[in-house]
């Protein structure tokens, strides 16, 4: 009879997520390596976003790392500028992502000087019209993706069956006078023009939408209160003709801005996603904000009970909190979107956790959190290896039975993300 970690790691590894955050352009946009969201089109390309920011913890240069991602430098010659920093990098999250990915994708074990051609040409031969379905699909057992743009606020993908969309609502908060929130033919001259602007992404969206997506913890903490129209009119003018506000001048038309968001998107019966917890990025991140994130978060779930509200990331590393606050409010739900490629780890406790503290309707356990379509393959991968682990500890340890373990496996990866998203 096979072990019971066996049939448990069968389980997981033959049952298809649901990939509820992802940065995804669509694949002709790939295809056509638009800037500046496509840097380079090589196999440097996969290691962009989470392992380039490791890179700089590492201690690389900014003109090499410039080099590194430049579409002006060889292919071959990026090995000389990746090896200094590969043995510092090689083990962590983000390189046992790109690890995996070039051994499922392109069937090399091991990044060296000596196969650097043929991953730059495995990467070509990959890189073709319909490799989206191919690597999403198959390779990573994928049934679909839930994506935030990163070139506009919401969209009509040319894969709707693949890539579903999220209204981003950061630039709506933020006042972003720039194409990614406001069309070429529309005129802000008011606050009620941008009440308007709000209302229109919804009207054109908010049928389709699988969510809202708002980023802002980068930028401040969440302690969003609500603020009446009234009171920030003539704060919103001063902004919008680039003339100076104070900071609780900014906060006020934020907060405002935020829960006219909020309340649209209940409306329109939309969850709203939200950024918590570590920042990608460096050098900048506000320690003090993300430690005050779970409670925040507690008091948006207060004031808006009928919202439901999906927080991001365990807001690593404060996911003990984070469970916390699953527990007490019915309106908070966890993604677990990144953790799996932040620290796997912490990912795995937080889950065994979370199944015997939180009704287990209340999670969904991967998104990759990416913009290069190639690393979904080894995230869902490194994902599914933490949730196979995190089921086998918990009926080793007797907390679950192997019933119970197996029964758990599609609604973590799929079936809770279908009832609160729809199918």
């Amino acid at each position: 009879m096979e072990k019971f970690n066996d049939l448990i790691e069968q389980k997981v590894f033959e049952t298809q997520f649901i990939d509820t955050h992802e940065h995804l352009m669509d694949e002709s946009e790939r295809l056509d390596c638009v800037e500046p969201f496509i840097p380079c089109d090589d196999w440097a390309l996969l290691l962009n976003l989470y392992f380039g920011f490791d890179l700089i913890l590492g201690g690389i240069s900014k003109s090499e790392i410039g080099r590194l991602f430049s579409k002006n430098v060889s292919p071959i010659d990026k090995w000389v500028i990746l090896k200094e920093y590969w043995p510092y990098l090689k083990n962590t999250a983000s390189g046992i992502v790109f690890r995996t990915t070039i051994r499922i994708l392109y069937g090399i074990d091991e990044i060296s000087e000596d196969n650097i051609p043929e991953l730059q040409n495995r990467y070509e031969q990959t890189r073709k019209k319909g490799f989206y379905k191919q690597i999403i699909r198959e390779l990573a057992n994928i049934r679909h993706c839930h994506v935030h743009s990163p070139n506009v606020a919401c969209k009509k993908s040319e894969s709707p069956d693949l890539l579903y969309q999220d209204i981003a609502l950061n630039g709506m908060i933020q006042v972003t006078l720039n194409s990614y929130s406001v069309p070429e033919n529309v005129k802000i001259n008011n606050l009620t023009d941008w009440h308007t602007l709000i209302d229109g992404w919804f009207a054109e969206y908010g049928h389709a939408a699988k969510a809202v997506k708002i980023g802002n913890a980068y930028f401040r903490r969440l302690d969003f209160e609500r603020v009446e129209a009234s009171e920030v009119e003539e704060i919103f003018s001063r902004k919008i003709n680039l003339q100076t506000n104070g900071p609780e001048e900014d906060k006020k038309l934020q907060d405002h801005l935020f829960w006219y968001c909020v309340d649209k998107a209940t409306a329109h019966g939309l969850p709203v996603k939200m950024h918590t917890g570590q920042w990608a990025m460096n050098n900048a991140m506000n320690m003090h904000w993300v430690k005050e994130n779970p409670s925040d978060c507690a008091s948006l779930c207060r004031q808006a009970p009928d919202t439901k509200f999906v927080f991001f990331h365990l807001c690593y590393p404060h996911y003990e909190e984070m469970l916390s606050l699953a527990k007490n409010y019915a309106n908070a739900y966890i993604d677990m979107c990144w953790s799996w490629s932040l620290n796997p780890l912490a990912a795995k406790d937080f889950l065994k956790k979370f199944i015997l503290t939180v009704p287990n309707n209340k999670i969904f356990t991967f998104g990759g959190d990416d913009k290069i379509v190639e690393n979904l393959v080894g995230h869902a991968h490194v994902a599914r290896q933490g949730i196979a682990l995190a089921f086998t500890e918990l009926v080793s340890e007797n907390w679950l039975t192997l019933g119970d373990a197996m029964d758990l496996v599609d609604h973590l990866m799929y079936k809770n993300a279908e009832k609160i998203y729809g199918k």
